[in-house]
C-alpha cells in the first residue's frame, strides 16, 4: 500500500471549492442555470461595470495612503497598474497568495527592502479584511433570526484578527511572537539575519491612528463590490433593500476568506450567497448561484483580465 503523504493532502486542499463549484452546477442542472443566465440583459452587465470606476479610485487611494505612511511615493497610475496585476493573480493562485506579487514591483520602483515592501502588502490587505469583517459582523446580527450560526463565527474572526492586527503592526509585539515561535526553530547561524529582517519589516510602520482612515476607504470598497451584484440581481426584480443585499454580499465575500479552499472563491462564494438568499428571502437556488457568478464576472474577473494585459507585457 502507498504511504500516505500529507502533502498530496495539500495540494487538494485548494481545489475543494472547485469541487463544491462543479457540484453545485450538477446539483441544479446546466438548463436551470443557463435558463436564468439568459433572463439577464446585457445592459446590466454594462451598468455593473460601472462601479468598477470609483472602487479602483478608491482602493488605491487607499493603498497609497499607506504608502505614503511608510515613506514610499508612488504615483496613482503605477499603483492602479500593479493592483490590477496583482488582482490577476490573486484570483488564479490558492489562497489568494498571488496578492503578494505586487510586493516585488513595489521594491524594484524603490530600492527599499522585500521586508518593508511585505509589511506594506499585509497592511493593506488586513485592513480590506477587518473592514469587510466588521461589516459581516452587522450582516449577521441583521440576520441572526435565520442564520443564528454564522454571528459567534463571524464575531470570532474578527476578534482575533482585529487582535493579531494590533499585536503585529506594535514591534515588540511582533518581535516576541517571533522569539516565541519562531526563532528557536532557525538554525542559530541564521537568527542575526532574521534580527535584521524584523527592523526591516517595521521600517517607518505606520500608527495605529493612521489606519483609521484606510479602515474607512475599505468599507467604501466593499459596499462598492456589493453593489456591482445588486445590480445584476435588478435583472430578477428581486425584492430586497439595497442595504440588505450589500450586507448578504459582504457576508458571501467573506465566506471566502475564512474557507480558502478555492481559487477564486469559486464554490464557497456561491454556495454561501445561495444558502442566504434563500434563507432569507427564498430567492430559487439557481437565480442565486447565477447572480454570485454574475457578480464575480463584473467586479472580479473582468479586471483582473486588465491586470493579465499588463502582466504579461515584455517590461513585466
Amino acid at each position: 500500500m502507498k504511504k500516505f503523504d500529507i502533502k498530496n493532502l495539500g495540494k487538494l486542499f485548494p481545489i475543494i471549492g472547485i469541487i463544491l463549484f462543479i457540484y453545485i452546477i450538477i446539483s441544479l442542472g446546466t438548463d436551470n442555470i443557463l435558463d436564468a443566465f439568459i433572463k439577464i440583459p446585457i445592459q446590466y452587465y454594462l451598468l455593473a461595470l460601472v462601479p468598477i470606476i470609483p472602487r479602483l479610485i478608491v482602493s488605491i487611494y487607499s493603498w497609497q495612503y499607506i504608502c505614503k505612511k511608510q515613506k514610499m511615493n508612488f504615483k496613482f497610475f503605477y499603483l492602479m497598474k500593479i493592483y490590477l496585476i496583482s488582482l490577476f493573480y490573486g484570483n488564479v493562485t490558492p489562497l489568494g497568495i498571488g496578492w503578494h506579487i505586487r510586493i516585488f514591483y513595489l521594491r524594484k520602483k524603490k530600492k527599499v527592502s522585500i521586508e518593508k515592501c511585505l509589511t506594506n502588502s499585509l497592511i493593506n490587505i488586513s485592513t480590506g479584511l477587518i473592514a469587510s469583517l466588521f461589516l459581516a459582523l452587522v450582516g449577521s446580527i441583521v440576520f441572526f433570526k435565520y442564520i443564528p450560526g454564522v454571528l459567534p463565527i463571524i464575531l470570532l474572526v474578527f476578534l482575533f484578527s482585529l487582535t493579531a492586527f494590533f499585536v503585529f503592526m506594535k514591534k515588540s509585539g511582533g518581535e516576541k511572537f517571533i522569539s516565541i515561535f519562531i526563532r528557536p526553530l532557525i538554525p542559530k547561524k541564521y537568527r542575526d539575519r532574521v534580527d535584521k529582517s524584523i527592523e526591516s519589516l517595521y521600517e517607518d510602520i505606520p500608527r495605529f491612528r493612521d489606519m483609521i482612515f484606510p479602515f474607512f476607504l475599505e468599507m467604501i470598497v466593499a459596499v462598492l463590490l456589493g453593489t456591482q451584484v445588486y445590480i445584476i440581481a435588478l435583472a430578477f426584480s428581486i425584492t430586497i433593500p439595497f442595504h440588505m443585499f450589500i450586507l448578504i454580499s459582504i457576508l458571501a465575500l467573506i465566506a471566502t476568506a475564512i474557507l480558502p479552499i478555492s481559487i477564486g472563491g469559486l464554490g464557497v462564494r456561491e454556495g454561501a450567497f445561495m444558502y442566504m438568499l434563500y434563507v432569507i428571502y427564498g430567492v430559487e437556488y439557481n437565480i442565486a448561484f447565477v447572480i454570485s457568478l454574475s457578480g464575480y464576472f463584473v467586479k472580479m474577473l473582468i479586471p483582473s483580465i486588465l491586470g493579465a494585459a499588463f502582466s504579461f507585457r515584455k517590461n513585466h
